[in-house]
């Protein structure tokens, strides 16, 4: 039985992980969960799941003394002071489905104890990605992806040699306005945005895939786990979202991993491995399916996507900058203090700043987040 540490339990990822780890009840044992908000949610799993620890944020002590009263009681269940110190708590896998860059320093307690690390954090790997790469490599851990995309693509070099991989394509759906006239985008509200054609995901993620940063990001993401430059990554718009991802090799084959758009596979393809996940998804019905299509991004309507290639070829400082300008303008954007075209425009602004400052040592990473984070606040006059 593998023992399992969920970071961002309440989340969609979260939910996920649990949803598949509650199929497989002779499998996984969950030791450790975390929330930043849902405190509703977060109890009714500790007293599903009862697992030894977990951390809640920003008062702890008063939410335990009420709502959790009978883990007091019963004392099954400990209350830690961080997700670091939920990262360093023994367990196979660790999750880290938090969103942003506050899961960085739980994922560097896990890789530096040899632990292996499911990651869906997207803004981690992408601000200090080859960090994380060197602490796997010196310690023995391991970084399995929990990225649709990645996860593809991690199944598809199996068996494979690395010298012989051409380049790798992420699949993208389009997000929520890909049939939207260019002209409108401006007038889009928060709740069109959020309404995503083919995948069930958090805010933030739901309005990164409707401008295609995240897209972006998981260039980054692939960059950064597979050890490739910029030019070795592509991306292909899939409406379909049945082809997760491909990859390339030298002599111009390619190998692709299909399957419904179900997070579940790749949730069940990391807490299984080496070996299988267990039917977690339904069958893929190919003859139902039809047709498969491809096409080229679109800048004009995906600015947001040109602008992370850019800092993805720019450097470390720049990509830094970007995610964490990002994470404050969607905020902005769901507020309804900003259109969803000054997303774009504010980020172009934010790369040009922070363009120059190339490869960052991993203690330097929160301080140009932070700079990054008030220069978006002082362009958008808000905060």
């Amino acid at each position: 039985m593998k023992t399992i540490t969920i970071l961002g339990s309440t989340g969609s990822v979260g939910r996920q992980v649990l949803d598949v780890i509650s199929r497989r009840p002779n499998q996984y044992k969950v030791v450790g969960l975390s929330a930043y908000k849902n405190q509703t949610l977060l109890r009714e799993q500790l007293d599903k799941f009862n697992p030894s620890f977990y951390y809640y944020p920003d008062g702890a002590v008063e939410v335990q003394s009420s709502i959790f009263d009978f883990l007091e009681e019963t004392k099954h269940t400990k209350c830690l002071s961080s997700l670091e110190e939920l990262a360093k708590i023994p367990a196979d896998i660790v999750v880290s489905a938090v969103s942003g860059i506050a899961g960085l320093w739980a994922a560097v307690a896990v890789l530096s104890r040899g632990g292996t690390l499911a990651i869906a954090n997207k803004e981690t790997i992408v601000c200090a990605g080859r960090h994380l790469k060197a602490l796997e490599k010196k310690f023995g851990g391991r970084i399995l992806p929990l990225d649709t995309e990645h996860s593809a693509i991690f199944c598809c070099l199996r068996g494979e040699e690395k010298k012989q991989v051409k380049k790798l394509l992420l699949t993208a759906s389009g997000g929520a306005l890909r049939d939207i006239p260019i002209e409108k985008l401006g007038a889009v509200k928060p709740e069109d945005a959020l309404r995503h054609p083919v995948w069930n995901m958090g805010k933030k993620v739901t309005i990164d895939s409707a401008t295609l940063f995240n897209k972006g990001l998981e260039v980054i993401e692939a960059m950064r786990l597979f050890e490739v430059g910029a030019e070795e990554v592509d991306v292909v718009m899939h409406r379909q979202s049945v082809i997760h991802s491909l990859v390339e090799f030298d002599d111009n084959s390619m190998k692709a991993l299909l399957s419904v758009p179900d997070m579940r596979l790749a949730i069940d393809t990391a807490l299984s491995y080496p070996s299988h996940g267990n039917d977690s998804v339904d069958a893929l019905d190919l003859a139902k399916v039809g047709m498969l299509t491809f096409e080229a991004p679109d800048f004009d309507r995906y600015p947001c996507l040109k602008l992370a290639i850019e800092a993805a070829k720019a450097g470390e400082g720049a990509c830094i900058a970007l995610s964490a300008a990002d994470e404050v303008l969607v905020e902005e954007y769901l507020r309804g203090r900003i259109k969803f075209t000054d997303i774009a425009a504010v980020l172009k602004k934010v790369l040009a700043k922070f363009y120059k400052i190339g490869n960052v040592e991993l203690e330097n990473v929160l301080g140009i987040d932070e700079r990054a984070r008030k220069y978006t606040y002082d362009m958008i006059g808000a905060r």
